[in-house]
């Protein structure tokens, strides 16, 4: 399901500027695309969302963000799952060149 979202999320929008909106229970919380993951991240946690378990081995491929898994390649994105109760949400991300996860979108 990853892949798919991921494949729909660059075939429909190459920049975050345009980018489908946000699910509502990301705008919500003032979430916008193009965010860096830092304050994502922080504030699906600090409003009780929960990241999925990861589907890979071995060592996370960024190593302070456990739950976050990353393609390979110049075309690479990451993803991660968040769920509050019955609500899931799997973001997609572009590992950027300075280091730092940009948001792309989420589903």
């Amino acid at each position: 399901m990853n892949a798919l979202l991921i494949s729909l999320l660059l075939a429909v929008a190459p920049a975050a500027e345009s980018a489908p909106p946000l699910p509502a229970p990301l705008a919500s919380l003032g979430l916008r695309t193009g965010m860096d993951y830092a304050p994502v991240r922080s504030a699906l946690r600090q409003h009780g969302w929960t990241a999925e378990p990861h589907d890979y081995d071995g060592a996370p491929p960024i190593a302070r963000y456990p739950e976050v898994d990353c393609g390979q390649g110049w075309q690479a994105v990451c993803s991660v799952g968040y769920r509050k109760g019955d609500n899931v949400v799997y973001l997609a991300m572009d590992p950027a060149a300075d280091g730092h996860l940009r948001l792309l979108g989420a589903e």
